[in-house]
């Protein structure tokens, strides 16, 4: 199945008639609702809702099976309501319905906000260099804030066990790797059981948002009145939960460049163009606006790409089942697949030092 064909196949599950009455009783509409799909594929199936002047965003899981406990949009929708009002860039929340029958699955509602992800180099070319910088510096100072968040304050103390986080995380993965489709990797369980062993002792732990990369961020790169580029928003918040705050600056890196030649994603390339820093830079700032200690980060690092090859090989096997049998595979598909491989050789060199 093509992205367009996903598209039609998303938009096909929605109930217009029924998810106009709830949203009615949420948001306010000037008149029948228009949906469309903003974004969906491989990932959260994303509609865009337009009332007259009023837009709104509706998010379910993906078509496909889904892994136990992924694209909780249950969790997402109370990790954002618990949020609001709290100095982070966030979208305001409305609703969660767990009826299936509107869109094919549970979702919430929440605002539209207005921005840009930047997905690939191509999407950053218009970016000054300066503007660049200053996003660079903005994504690392909303990850500062969100890692000061008072859980207790915010209703969240009970999201998750921070005690054990990283060791956890390992063993869950492994699990999950185990009990689900996928192809021969041996370096996913040699890797875990390293990982295991090497897991560093943390005293620190904050909410984590889990995914914390430029593809889940909306940025508004052209303010306009002289001001600073800045993130406008952070999204996809489903594997959020307490947990060692490094795991987060780690995933941002991973997806930031191409630190060692390798490319695994698309998104490493934006860093190429000119006034983006590196993302050793990054983890600098970090450290010095935090106050944290990330002489262990190389564990972190490898502990990401490792995750994201787990990812990656669901999201790969959950495409080629939506496409269907015999389906052939187009070129993001094949490009996801081979990235696998990459994230596990990244994660074996970082260990190997």
């Amino acid at each position: 199945m093509t992205s367009s064909g996903s598209d039609a196949h998303a938009l096909a599950l929605v109930d217009q008639e029924r998810l106009g009455a709830y949203l009615s009783d949420v948001v306010v509409l000037d008149g029948p609702p228009v949906v469309e799909v903003l974004s969906g594929g491989r990932s959260n199936i994303t509609y865009l809702v337009r009332s007259g002047a009023h837009e709104y965003v509706v998010r379910r899981r993906p078509l496909g099976t889904v892994a136990a406990g992924a694209h909780d949009m249950a969790r997402e929708h109370r990790v954002l309501a618990a949020l609001q009002g709290r100095g982070l860039p966030i979208p305001k929340v409305h609703g969660y319905c767990q009826d299936e029958g509107l869109v094919g699955a549970p979702f919430y509602v929440m605002d539209r906000v207005r921005g840009r992800v930047l997905h690939r180099r191509s999407d950053a070319e218009d970016l000054a260099p300066a503007s660049a910088a200053a996003l660079s510096r903005s994504t690392v100072e909303v990850l500062d804030r969100l890692h000061r968040i008072d859980v207790e304050a915010a209703g969240l103390a009970g999201l998750g066990r921070p005690e054990g986080f990283v060791a956890r995380r390992i063993g869950r993965w492994l699990d999950q790797w185990r009990h689900s489709a996928h192809r021969d990797h041996p370096l996913v369980e040699s890797l875990g059981a390293r990982l295991a062993v090497a897991v560093p002792e943390s005293t620190d732990a904050t909410l984590v948002h889990g995914d914390y990369r430029l593809g889940n961020l909306l940025v508004d790169a052209d303010p306009g009145s002289g001001g600073v580029p800045a993130v406008a928003a952070i999204l996809d918040w489903e594997m959020s939960t307490l947990g060692d705050p490094l795991t987060d600056l780690a995933h941002l890196m991973v997806y930031w460049d191409r630190t060692r030649g390798r490319l695994t994603h698309e998104s490493q390339t934006i860093a190429e163009h000119p006034g983006f820093l590196p993302s050793t830079t990054l983890a600098e700032a970090y450290a010095a606006s935090s106050g944290r200690d990330i002489s262990g980060l190389d564990f972190y690092l490898a502990f990401e790409h490792w995750r994201a090859a787990i990812i990656k090989e669901g999201i790969y096997t959950r495409s080629l089942e939506v496409a269907g049998a015999g389906a052939e595979t187009d070129s993001d598909t094949a490009q996801l697949g081979r990235s696998v491989a990459v994230h596990l050789e990244e994660a074996r060199d970082i260990l190997e030092g």
